[in-house]
């Protein structure tokens, strides 16, 4: 299997469609606020373009080495 890296360029992209919907599901179901919404975008942005890149990354690494 010829699986290649993922360039933290393409999981930031991911990150941002992630957080935008997930955002957008937030202030359609509670209402937040705006200073709530940034918040959790700024943290859903970081935390799956940070866990996507890694997991995936080391996930191809280790099928690459068996």
């Amino acid at each position: 299997m010829s699986d290649k890296p993922v360039s933290l360029q393409r999981a930031a992209i991911s990150g941002l469609l992630f957080a935008v919907v997930m955002c957008t599901w937030r202030y359609f179901d509670d209402g937040d606020s705006f200073d709530q919404l940034a918040i959790r975008f700024a943290i859903y942005f970081s935390a799956f373009t940070l866990g996507f890149w890694l997991l995936y990354n080391l996930v191809t690494k280790r099928r690459a080495d068996s």
